[in-house]
């Protein structure tokens, strides 16, 4: 399940929520004060990858097709 930010409305907190893809802002409350008046924040994301596979500009052929 991913993780969604969001920020209450009436107390101001911002909290996270682990919830199903797709949760409205309507299915979160705030878990300090309750309420459910909270919008829903857009936050970055995180990945890793092994570099050792991307090949480096030293390792393209230029030219044609």
């Amino acid at each position: 399940m991913p993780i969604y930010e969001y920020n209450c409305l009436d107390c101001g907190r911002e909290f996270m929520l682990f919830q199903k893809m797709g949760a409205s802002e309507s299915d979160s409350a705030c878990p300090q004060c309750k309420s459910t008046k909270v919008k829903k924040l857009i936050s970055s994301f995180s990945c890793s990858s092994d570099t050792s596979s991307v090949p480096t500009a030293s390792t393209h052929r230029s030219g044609g097709m």
